[in-house]
């Protein structure tokens, strides 16, 4: 079995509200479906997420009620294919930075007295998953403000002659400016801080006489 750690910690339920009973597009599920749907929602973070993968699934969700990992990755395909007003299914799943995803829209507004600053925080806000494509999160109105910045520290070691998070929001407002998406944050950056006023490298220069010296090179 796939290695189910890292998981960020949270609280030891969700709240579920009394309008499901009445929700026609919940209760179009079949009974086994339905179940599975009403026991994804205590295992979500507090960015309505978790692994999507079925064994990921079965492991945390439902481990005792016999279903294989071809049922239950049936069921969840028949719950994302249900869909909500705004075009996306109950769940959605997707795949980012190689880990299996899941993803249920509108589940902060569902959950009353959410408060996130008592959760554990992860590597993407409150969630070790990767958010939701922005395609996904503009579906549901949600502007994608969360990302993973982790490799702001990896170039501001390269780069310690340089302000990184300045020139991080200088490259994306110059990205946004040509109306071009960023696809890879840090080769994006990296390329914009070697051109950055002021990156330069030290290369040795001929000796003058006695003296030993270092110019300073574009």
């Amino acid at each position: 079995m796939p290695d189910i750690k890292p998981r960020t910690y949270h609280q030891k339920g969700r709240f579920i509200s009394r309008k499901i009973a009445v929700d026609s597009k919940v209760n179009s599920l079949d009974d086994s479906t339905f179940l599975l749907y009403l026991m994804l929602i205590p295992h979500l973070d507090a960015e309505g997420r978790m692994q999507g993968d079925p064994v990921m699934v079965m492991g945390w969700c439902c481990p005792r009620r016999g279903w294989s990992v071809e049922k239950i990755e049936g069921m969840l395909v028949t719950i994302q294919g249900v869909k909500r007003s705004d075009g996306l299914g109950m769940i959605e799943r997707y795949v980012a930075d190689s880990t299996h995803c899941l993803w249920m829209p509108g589940f902060e507004g569902e959950q009353k007295g959410l408060q996130k600053d008592r959760e554990a925080k992860g590597k993407y806000g409150h969630s070790d998953i990767p958010p939701p494509p922005k395609k996904l999160l503009k579906m549901a109105g949600i502007k994608s403000s969360i990302e993973d910045k982790s490799f702001l520290d990896e170039l501001k070691a390269e780069y310690n002659h340089l302000d990184v998070d300045k020139e991080w929001v200088k490259c994306q407002l110059y990205y946004e400016g040509i109306n071009k998406v960023i696809k890879n944050p840090k080769l994006a950056l990296r390329n914009w801080l070697d051109k950055a006023k002021g990156s330069k490298r030290q290369s040795p220069v001929r000796p003058s006489g006695n003296q030993q010296g270092m110019q300073e090179m574009e």
